[in-house]
């Protein structure tokens, strides 16, 4: 790691303030309803965690197993609970080209919610992008190699509590 070279991005006080906003709005949004997230455990669970704790209102969670763009979506939507009339919150961490997300999204569509929200951490600037979803991004940033905040290389530095750029220097 010492070639390593981290640059931060996204303050933890930034996190914390956008979350704060965001948990405000749905709570808005959601007042009297209740809240289905769905979401990738792997790499969005601080986020969830942080979110959750912002929200003003009654939430479920249900995790998914979202494997790698070129790999087939392992998912827990053979529910315990169906989504079937619920209010969706998909939660994303990083929203690069966009395949996961919209296999991820057209699974829970297909369970017939009442209606789908997308929430991304962070989306990147990239051309690479293919997909036409309507979603929210707290922050939007250059496409970078980022870590921090639950997100890893090589599983390490998932528990920076900012997100940062990573380098490698020769």
């Amino acid at each position: 790691m010492d070639n390593q070279k981290l640059v931060t991005l996204i303050t933890e006080e930034e996190i914390k303030a956008a979350i704060a906003k965001v948990g405000s709005d749905l709570g808005k949004t959601y007042e009297d309803q209740q809240l289905t997230i769905v979401a990738d455990l792997s790499s969005s669970f601080i986020f969830i965690a942080d979110l959750i704790r912002e929200l003003p209102i009654d939430v479920t969670i249900q995790f998914v197993t979202n494997p790698r763009e070129d790999e087939e979506v392992l998912i827990d939507l053979e529910l315990k609970n169906t989504l079937k009339d619920k209010n969706v919150l998909i939660v994303n961490d990083v929203l690069n080209k966009g395949n996961r997300l919209e296999r991820l999204y057209n699974l829970v569509k297909n369970e017939g919610p009442a209606n789908v929200q997308i929430l991304n951490l962070i989306e990147k600037n990239t051309k690479e992008r293919n997909i036409e979803l309507e979603s929210t991004s707290l922050f939007k940033i250059e496409d970078l190699f980022l870590v921090g905040y639950g997100l890893t290389y090589k599983e390490s530095y998932r528990g920076l509590k900012g997100i940062y750029s990573l380098s490698f220097e020769e």
